[in-house]
């Protein structure tokens, strides 16, 4: 391995792992690489699936030190939009009492509004999340999204980050305007390159 390398950990106990919960979106994104849709499902029984999951690796208390292989983190969101799955507040709460600390992406619509299920969402990003991502890619959903990273932001106890696609110079201002706008309120600006996947067609000029 060299000086100073450590070994790859195995696939089946990675310390981060990509967890989709459904296959639905109420945006529909034209560059969406996952094509996810309105058509899509909510996969059932999430809780009781993620305790079965845990229940396959190891921890071991000694002297006060917690040995495990379960997984640090996970990042919620990879192949549909978390927000809209009936048990996404009872799934957070769920993974983080396993001692696993979950994010996830969001394109901000449901929190951009005031009603009862975005502060239910916000009550348990704020107990349970360590980081929540707002995709900003979506020029027709800018304004909601922008209202989601103020929602959050005023939510607290939570990092705060945006994606934003990069496909030309016009992007990369438009990611430079929302750098501004926020300041050090953002954890992390992710900048994503359009790849020709999904519903996209064309890629990063």
């Amino acid at each position: 391995l060299g000086e100073g390398k450590a070994a790859p950990l195995p696939p089946a106990e990675s310390e981060f792992y990509d967890v989709g919960i459904n296959t639905k979106c109420n945006a529909e994104c034209p560059f969406c690489y996952v094509s996810a849709t309105g058509k899509g499902v909510n996969y059932p029984n999430i809780c009781d699936t993620w305790k079965k999951w845990m229940d396959t690796f190891w921890e071991k208390q000694d002297h006060r030190v917690l040995t495990t292989n379960k997984p640090f983190q996970i990042a919620i969101g990879s192949t549909g939009e978390p927000t809209i799955h009936p048990e996404f507040c009872d799934f957070l709460k769920t993974v983080y009492e396993s001692g696993v600390v979950p994010n996830y992406t969001t394109n901000g619509i449901i929190l951009s509004k005031q009603t009862p299920l975005a502060e239910a969402i916000l009550e348990a990003t704020r107990k349970y999340v360590g980081g929540v991502a707002v995709s900003f890619g979506n020029e027709a959903l800018r304004e909601q999204a922008r209202q989601a990273v103020v929602n959050l932001i005023n939510n607290g106890n939570t990092n705060v980050n945006i994606h934003h696609i990069i496909s030309d110079k016009e992007s990369v201002d438009e990611f430079l305007a929302e750098w501004l706008r926020f300041e050090d309120k953002i954890l992390y600006h992710v900048l994503l390159p359009l790849m020709p996947a999904g519903r996209s067609d064309s890629g990063i000029e």
